[in-house]
């Protein structure tokens, strides 16, 4: 696979084959991935890889925290005024239409991240935020990109660290570190309708201007 093809062809998969990836690959894809570009060469990120019993403690602690107490993301959640409102309607919209009969939403998928059974958290130094942010993006789609060529599936996800404490608690995470986004990481099960609907981007005129041209 190409890289315009793997740019064509990634998904945020929301379904996962129960398999976990063997260390070795996580290696591999990490590795390639570090050579990502960053600000001044500063690699901001920092990645915890989570896997086994360290990430079942996770989804489990982050479910009940769902169930029982308020967000207070490193991150706040924005605002969300048009056009992007619309575009979020569209996206559930679009997912809707295309379930399999019979086939409900599992609300609390996303707190188990999506049932991956690895996870990488990505958490950077406040002192150097919010211009790292950049380089955490920029690692952040190699690493979906990457994953493909490996035949593993991605999903690049802010609810998961909504609950900071979750980490700080479980691995010891300083509160001089923002935990940015995680990253659900795993072999796709492209059986739910979820991995299948056809994906929605506007067209260039919508968010291109030229000049000189």
């Amino acid at each position: 696979m190409d890289l315009i093809e793997a740019i064509r062809l990634r998904r945020s998969v929301r379904s996962f084959k129960p398999d976990p990836v063997p260390k070795e690959i996580l290696m591999q894809l990490i590795e390639v991935s570090r050579w990502s570009p960053s600000g001044s060469n500063s690699q901001p990120w920092e990645l915890m890889v989570l896997g086994g019993q360290a990430l079942e403690e996770v989804k489990l602690r982050l479910l009940k925290d769902m169930k029982d107490s308020k967000a207070r993301p490193d991150i706040p959640y924005p605002p969300m005024p048009e056009p992007y409102r619309t575009r979020q309607r569209e996206l559930r919209e679009a997912q809707a239409a295309f379930r399999n009969p019979g086939e409900t939403v599992d609300s609390s998928a996303g707190g188990r991240f999506f049932g991956a059974p690895n996870a990488i958290i990505v958490s950077v130094e406040k002192e150097i935020s919010p211009r790292a942010f950049m380089g955490l993006g920029m690692i952040a789609q190699a690493i979906a990109l990457a994953a493909l060529s490996f035949g593993l599936g991605t999903c690049i996800m802010s609810a998961v660290t909504y609950w900071p404490e979750v980490y700080r608690e479980r691995f010891g995470i300083g509160e001089s570190k923002i935990i940015a986004f995680g990253i659900a990481i795993g072999y796709p099960d492209m059986t739910p309708s979820i991995n299948n609907f056809p994906r929605i981007r506007e067209p260039l005129d919508r968010f291109v201007q030229w000049y000189g041209f």
